[in-house]
């Protein structure tokens, strides 16, 4: 089984939530999930507790075919309802859309779910039928989406056996025999064309190059490959897109209508227009020159042979005698290794891992690396070295050596592909899923309880990094803990790591500001007589937090002291975890403060901060989608005089912070706002601790709310803000002007010498 979304334009796919057991593959820089690995293996308790922690947004899907022994046959509107009547088969599943999922046994051989031009074949002569077999699901109840629930009409577990279909459905679904053995595969070339190696022209013969094509499917290699590897070779040596197009019809006519794989499946002349149409895009390399060698030397690939012009796009498989290296780590290597040995390899290499000396001899080389489900590790090493490299989705694990070394060569193609595509694919297909998770995990967005200023940034704080700078004593934990409590008491995951106070001591602030009970008593716990404890237990404020704050308000000591300090890696642990136990909402991480985060390098602090920020970024911020709260420490300077500071001034009080205000999304600043700025503002005076006033309405302080970078929005912006240290909270006073402010302060000033 696997978790399914069930509402948007992404509904029926695969959740989010896979991602947080693992199942998942990147694109475009981005983590996504991927299902694959459940086509082959089952889910473990962990995984299905983790995927339904919080049911909410999800549904199940039955994994098809082998893994579960179940073909499904899914009958789809007034036609398909009509087609199943007219076949007399019964309603095992009746679908949220008012369809039918007819359940058959599995035959034991491979079962295709239908895609492209053969899946257009079975629309046009059985309307609204389709199949889920190998590498297909379908949704099961109690899954609904938003047409309705889906519902058992037949007993679960029941299957009908095949022979209910008739003959001729079953033959074009490959449910009547199972497929023959592929052919040995070609010891030496068997290419019938005996004629000259060059043309008038001194080109190789397009007979010739077709010729070869053709040897290569008949030997196993993939359609699409060797059609591709023949196009480059056509406009390599001259031949015009037009003369090209001539030559790649006659390949369509003349190579099997299965896939390598001995399934229907068409070669159209579509999927053929659209290759070459890529490949004349492209620059071409050195022409071709004949290297094929004597009959006894085995078979070689075109592309083996095809030397790389310089500025060229690299081919996914080997373009001169050094082929691509593959890196695999310790797991893959053995059958990766044995996969490569293989005919048609095209001198592809296995390699665990590489040194710092053989990605230089990689670069020098020219030579591309394909990374088998690389770690972010292995992919700043790999970025860090220059070197042309590609990720590799995870392999299935039961594959055969054949199967191994055909899905390695379609991966390879796949992203080399990929990474000349341009950003049709990804607007298409990945960015609607990426919105689509985005609203399903609640969209991440976690306010501050300032109305205006949550405005401005677009509602509160999104994915990525925010930082929030003051000095010792500002108000800067202060606020953080106010965000902190008023999300938790919403129900949104924050997960607080505290560098400089302990658990106990940031927990008694906020418990100190709710229950009236002062720190100081907090901070010794009572006297024997009173015991600070045995208060707490019977306040109902106390009570309150603990059972409308606790539950989504994680602390932890992030120095070591409760058990080895937290750095990038851990943080993302966790986040995960709690991403798993929040239906896939990312947490609101904040970290307080930044430069006591443990960085593990030996470099200088600002540039120790500096590598901090940047795994902050994209550990948590890209791939975990987690919105960060930076607290940080700030140069001193003259706070009472920054409210009308050019911002270029403003931002450098980030001088200890490394560069995170270029890095982060939103940079805010907390600094007391100036007597003489008060004065010029009008407002009115904070009342003087033991007074009369202070006891009616509180003790308070005037702090400018600083929002000096918004990616997001309009920035600069000031607010007044009034802080009640005793009470935890902060008010929005006023906007400020600070031209004007600076105005003011001015004529206060030449007022006061008269």
């Amino acid at each position: 089984m696997l978790p399914v979304q069930v509402s948007g334009e992404w509904a029926k796919k695969p959740a989010y939530v896979l991602v947080d057991t693992g199942h998942s593959e990147v694109k475009d820089g981005k983590t996504v999930p991927a299902w694959k690995g459940l086509q082959t293996t089952r889910p473990t308790p962990t995984d299905v507790t983790t995927w339904f922690a919080r049911p909410n947004g999800k549904g199940l899907a039955l994994v098809t075919g082998s893994i579960s022994g179940v073909v499904v046959i899914d009958f789809d509107g007034p036609a398909g309802e009509a087609l199943r009547e007219q076949l007399g088969l019964p309603v095992h599943v009746r679908t949220g859309s008012g369809g039918s999922h007819v359940y058959f046994e599995h035959p034991g051989w491979p079962v295709t779910t239908l895609n492209g031009k053969a899946k257009e074949d079975l629309g046009k002569q059985w309307p609204g039928l389709d199949i889920r077999g190998d590498g297909g699901y379908a949704v099961i109840p109690p899954s609904r989406n938003a047409s309705g629930p889906y519902t058992w009409l037949g007993r679960p577990g029941e299957m009908l056996p095949l022979d209910r279909l008739p003959e001729d459905l079953r033959a074009f679904l490959g449910l009547l025999e199972a497929p023959r053995p592929s052919a040995p595969r070609n010891t030496t070339p068997s290419t019938s064309y005996t004629g000259q190696r060059r043309d008038g022209s001194g080109r190789p013969p397009a007979e010739l190059l077709l010729g070869r094509a053709l040897d290569q499917v008949n030997a196993g290699e993939g359609r699409n490959n060797a059609g591709a590897e023949m196009v480059m070779q056509l406009r390599d040596n001259g031949y015009s897109e037009g003369e090209a197009w001539d030559v790649m019809r006659e390949y369509v006519a003349r190579v099997p209508q299965q896939d390598a794989h001995g399934r229907q499946d068409p070669y159209t002349e579509g999927a053929a227009r659209a290759t070459l149409r890529s490949i004349y895009t492209r620059p071409a390399r050195d022409p071709w020159e004949d290297r094929r060698p004597a009959p006894s030397s085995g078979p070689t690939s075109v592309l083996a042979s095809a030397p790389r012009s310089e500025g060229a796009p690299p081919s996914p498989v080997a373009e001169t005698g050094d082929g691509p290296v593959v890196l695999t780590g310790d797991t893959d290597f053995a059958r990766v290794d044995a996969a490569l040995a293989m005919p048609h390899a095209e001198n592809a290499v296995a390699r665990r891992s590489q040194t710092a000396d053989d990605l230089r001899t990689l670069l020098q080389d020219g030579r591309p690396v394909f990374a088998l489900a690389p770690t972010h590790t292995m992919e700043r090493t790999l970025d860090a070295a220059g070197v042309e490299w590609y990720a590799l989705p995870r392999l299935s694990v039961t594959a055969t050596g054949e199967q191994l070394l055909e899905e390695l060569r379609t991966a390879m193609a796949d992203v080399w592909g990929a990474s000349l595509a341009g950003s049709q694919t990804f607007l298409q297909e990945e960015l609607l899923a990426l919105a689509d998770a985005r609203l399903n995990r609640g969209g991440a967005m976690y306010p501050t309880g300032l109305a205006e200023f949550d405005e401005a940034i677009g509602g509160g704080f999104y994915d990525g990094l925010h930082v929030l700078g003051g000095v010792t004593g500002g108000g800067k934990t202060a606020l953080a803990l106010a965000i902190a409590e008023g999300n938790a008491r919403a129900g949104r995951p924050v997960l607080y790591v505290t560098y400089e106070q302990s658990r106990y001591e940031l927990w008694s602030r906020m418990i100190s500001t709710r229950t009236g009970i002062a720190q100081r008593h907090l901070r010794s716990g009572g006297t024997p007589e009173r015991p600070v404890s045995a208060d707490l237990q019977i306040n109902p404020q106390y009570i309150d937090l603990i059972e409308n704050v606790a539950p989504s308000l994680t602390v932890i000591e992030g120095d070591g002291f409760d058990g080895g300090s937290w750095g990038v890696d851990r943080i993302a642990a966790q986040v995960r975890r709690l991403k798993a136990a929040h239906d896939g909402r990312a947490p609101l991480v904040i970290l307080d403060y930044l430069q006591r985060m443990p960085s593990g390098s030996e470099k200088d602090k600002r540039h120790q901060v500096d590598d901090i920020v940047m795994g902050l970024q994209v550990r948590l911020g890209r791939e975990l989608h987690a919105p960060l709260l930076l607290i940080s420490s700030v140069g001193r300077g003259k706070y009472g005089e920054l409210a009308t500071m050019p911002l270029e001034e403003r931002l450098s009080v980030f001088k200890e912070s490394g560069g995170v205000e270029y890095t982060a999304y939103t940079a805010t600043l907390l600094y007391p706002l100036g007597a003489q700025n008060i004065q010029a503002l009008g407002l009115e005076a904070p009342p003087l601790p033991g007074s009369s006033r202070a006891a009616l309405k509180g003790l308070w302080k005037y702090l400018v709310l600083d929002l000096a970078k918004n990616r997001e929005g309009e920035a600069p912006c000031q607010w007044v803000v009034r802080w009640y240290p005793v009470r935890g909270t902060f008010e929005l006073v006023q906007a400020l002007d600070p031209e004007a402010l600076g105005q003011e302060v001015g004529s206060v000033g030449r007022r006061a010498s008269r």
